[in-house]
């Protein structure tokens, strides 16, 4: 047998298994790269030609119990013979893995048995995407999404951060959040706040500070403010040349890291600050922000990016705001629109906006401004039988009313702006100016209040709603909510009072139609594993099944949508190199395998509540092995059997893996794995495991996968 069979694999760098890179799945890399095998005589497999040059090679590594498992099929298949014969084999792949492979070979002995189907790719899980089609409207796009994108921890007392923006964007998450808030002149001597490093500390500036102020410590006391003031403006003026040409004017300073110079604007005024307000958060300077953004924006994909931003500044930082994203993001930034695409009558189409970033914002208020609370916010009943406790305004506000505004300007227009942050419901809201409101080009944000106003059927408006405001439409207009999904964006958020930040189900929300599920990414939990099931090894945009998109208007909406009943049979035989949970050993780990189906139930489908943190309630099917011991854990071929699960959309329903540690008191998570179901392949499969913290791992599971579907 072959060495890489008994010798154990070293530590090494892990790469992702579960994720494809490409148009090639990274298992097939690793494969490539391995030092598993040497093909034997008269083998001739198909070279992979996406191999990295440089990448060292690496051993691969069976365990004992999943060998044993895949010669007993080797002996299952030649019988009484030492060989396999070309023929049965073939037979076998298309039956059982659902391949069609031309082999080389008459017969195969055991050891090139198992070479063969690791060089075929016959035992990767994961079925390869198809290219994206990207000739659609960008409204018929499912898109990987985060909320309050610069947070590392929870929502109430851990680090703003640009290392955040960088860990979602090379992960091909393609619509990030900014809240924005007032900044002041920075000192002199510290721009710790307004570089990259988030890691900035600086003490508290008096007894009058706000609570994100005393956090971050990044108020300057009135007199600093006041000579600091005194000592930009004196700076700027002699900073400011003639050019050789007379007539323009010049920055003659560029940014201590090289980058674009700061506008003359920015440089008098200060610039904002990235935070989550009324909080104990610190903040990260808007600028480092926006450089973050471009530096990795598309270092993994040409697709699209939205920014979403709350704004929670005044004009004059508005302003300071502009200018600093055309600066930093020249080139990338979409700042007009396009001659053939009006945004008054259509979106663009995906592939229009290669290496473009979008920024989604409210308009600004017209001249002829409509009152206040039906514009901004809901004081009453909202339309169509919505109560004004769903409203979006409501849907995240906290305990308290009493909390001012992190840094504030005595002629700041409000105290915040932006429906996801609306904790001082009492306060006016800040207005957009007009120079960031023409930003808001194919993607501008509108309060919601009800489907049937005329910003409803506007090309390019975004509602933004809450969990329970999506509760209630689901209940009282269904059908209103999922056509105007099929031709409109739609985006969805966490609950304010989520202040863990933990996620909701996505799935609930894609099966509406919502494009833009806003996920806690700093959080590993249900709706973050299913994220990664929905997007896995693609680049954030996935284009919607058929039933979903605006070609599929129809007098009965849900008529080409394509359901189907579901027949799902997992065989579970063994593991390898399973990770333990933190402050386990090999002794006391006793993982067992349970596993999850997340489809549409028959009351979700029938609009009976969903419950207020958008949970289904019956949509998940639950099976589970009995436990057994250590890191290689051998199942003994324990069969979960799903039998006659209706209204199952492929591209929508998911399969959760989770290995748990049994425990007296509570079962622990091990190692997981999500796969969306049509992308879950038939027969025996390999299956890579993810730890605790979302990273891959050199964990393995080997099953079976039986699917059925009528």
């Amino acid at each position: 047998m072959p060495s890489f069979f008994r010798k154990k694999l070293r530590r090494i760098t892990t790469m992702p298994l579960l994720t494809p890179s490409g148009k090639q799945f990274s298992l097939h890399k690793l494969v490539a790269m391995s030092t598993m095998v040497t093909p034997g005589h008269g083998v001739h497999l198909q070279p992979l030609n996406n191999t990295t040059a440089g990448d060292p090679p690496r051993q691969a590594y069976l365990s004992h119990e999943i060998q044993e498992y895949l010669r007993k099929l080797f002996d299952e298949l030649s019988g009484s013979e030492s060989c396999l014969g070309r023929e049965r084999f073939e037979q076998w792949l298309a039956d059982v893995q659902g391949h069609t492979v031309k082999l080389n070979k008459d017969k195969y002995k055991v050891e090139e048995f198992l070479e063969s189907l690791f060089y075929s790719h016959s035992l990767e899980v994961l079925k390869r995407i198809p290219e994206l089609d990207q000739s659609k409207p960008i409204t018929n796009y499912y898109i990987s999404s985060s909320h309050n994108t610069y947070l590392e921890g929870n929502q109430l007392l851990s680090r703003s951060s640009t290392e955040a923006y960088k860990t979602a964007l090379t992960q091909n998450c393609r619509c990030i959040e900014i809240d924005v808030h007032n900044g002041e002149l920075p000192d002199k001597d510290d721009k710790s706040i307004f570089s990259n490093k988030a890691d900035h500390k600086r003490q508290p500036s008096g007894t009058g500070s706000t609570l994100s102020s005393r956090a971050a410590a990044a108020i300057l006391t009135v007199e600093e403010k006041m000579e600091s003031a005194k000592e930009k403006l004196e700076s700027a003026k002699q900073k400011i040349t003639k050019s050789s040409s007379g007539d323009k004017l010049k920055v003659l300073d560029e940014d201590e890291n090289g980058g674009r110079p700061a506008s003359i604007r920015s440089s008098m005024l200060g610039e904002p600050l990235v935070l989550h307000g009324w909080t104990l958060t610190a903040p990260v300077g808007f600028r480092a922000v926006c450089k973050t953004i471009r530096e990795y924006a598309f270092t993994t994909s040409p697709l699209p990016i939205i920014v979403s931003l709350e704004v929670h500044a005044d004009h004059e930082q508005q302003e300071v705001m502009v200018d600093i994203m055309k600066e930093e993001w020249e080139g990338l930034l979409l700042d007009s629109p396009f001659e053939t695409c009006n945004p008054e009558e259509r979106v663009p189409r995906l592939d229009e906006l290669l290496n473009k970033i979008l920024v989604k914002v409210k308009k600004a208020p017209e001249l002829k401004e409509a009152p206040e609370a039906s514009n901004e916010t809901t004081n009453g009943p909202l339309t169509n039988g919505l109560s004004p406790a769903s409203t979006d305004t409501l849907e995240k506000k906290a305990s308290s009313n009493t909390l001012v505004p992190v840094i504030s300007r005595k002629d700041a227009d409000s105290g915040q702006s932006g429906s996801e942050d609306d904790r001082g419901s009492s306060k006016k809201k800040a207005k957009i100016c007009d120079s960031l409101s023409k930003l808001g080009i194919y993607t501008h944000s509108e309060h919601f209040v009800s489907f049937d106003v005329r910003a409803a059927t506007k090309p390019s408006h975004i509602f933004s709603v809450g969990e329970k405001v999506i509760n209630e439409l689901h209940e009282q207009k269904r059908e209103q909510m999922f056509n105007h999904n099929r031709n409109f964006f739609m985006r969805a958020f966490p609950a304010g009072s989520r202040f863990d930040s933990s996620n909701l189900d996505p799935s609930v929300c894609w099966r509406k139609g919502i494009q833009m599920v806003a996920l806690n990414w700093q959080t590993l939990d249900e709706g973050m594993m299913l994220n990664e099931g929905m997007f896995a090894g693609s680049q954030g945009w996935i284009l919607k099944p058929p039933g979903y998109r605006s070609e599929d208007v129809k007098s009965d909406i849900w008529s080409n949508i394509p359901y189907k009943t579901l027949d799902l049979k997992i065989s579970i035989f063994a593991g390898q190199q399973i990770p333990y949970p933190e402050g386990e050993t090999e002794k006391g780990f006793h993982p067992y395998v349970k596993c999850e189906l997340h489809v549409e139930s028959q009351e979700e489908l029938n609009g009976q509540p969903i419950g207020n943190d958008v949970k289904a309630k019956e949509g998940e099917h639950k099976l589970k092995t009995a436990y057994k011991s250590g890191s290689k854990p051998d199942f003994e071929g324990e069969t979960l059997h799903f039998e006659g699960i209706r209204n199952v959309v492929e591209e929508l329903s998911f399969v959760r893996f989770k290995i748990e540690d049994a425990n007296y008191s509570k079962d622990e998570l091990a190692a997981w794995a999500c796969i969306r179901l049509d992308r879950l392949q038939q027969g025996y499969r390999l299956i890579p495991l993810k730890d605790i913290k979302g990273n891959s791992t050199p964990g393995l599971l080997l099953v079976k996968i039986e699917k059925v579907l009528s």
